[in-house]
């Protein structure tokens, strides 16, 4: 499923945390958000997921506009950044297992 990003702005109580930030994710294409600390990697990846809402802009998943939606209505799987992380695995492996489990799930 495609997911495209558009115009997307996030404040917190007037800080601009996300400023006009826009994304193309291509049906099966595997992405990397890379940056400094602070600049935005977090915020982006949660309004995808739907634990927070845009102040501005749009996120589709398809055709279909996911901005305003529950997180139990985007059936978008997430990983925490760091304490969910299996700390016995390696990174490549952490990154690979949640692509095994879905694989064999289909």
């Amino acid at each position: 499923m495609e997911v495209r990003v558009v115009n997307v702005r996030k404040e917190f109580e007037r800080f601009p945390a996300l400023h006009d930030v826009s994304l193309d994710i291509r049906s099966g294409e595997l992405i990397a958000l890379l940056g400094p600390s602070g600049s935005g990697k977090t915020t982006l990846l949660r309004l995808i997921a739907g634990l927070e809402r845009p102040t501005k802009g749009a996120i589709f998943f398809g055709e279909e506009d996911a901005s305003q939606k529950s997180i139990q209505e985007r059936n978008v799987g997430f990983v925490f950044q760091h304490y969910a992380l299996f700390r016995h695995m390696t990174v490549a492996d952490n990154i690979g297992f949640g692509l095994k489990v879905r694989h064999g799930a289909a």
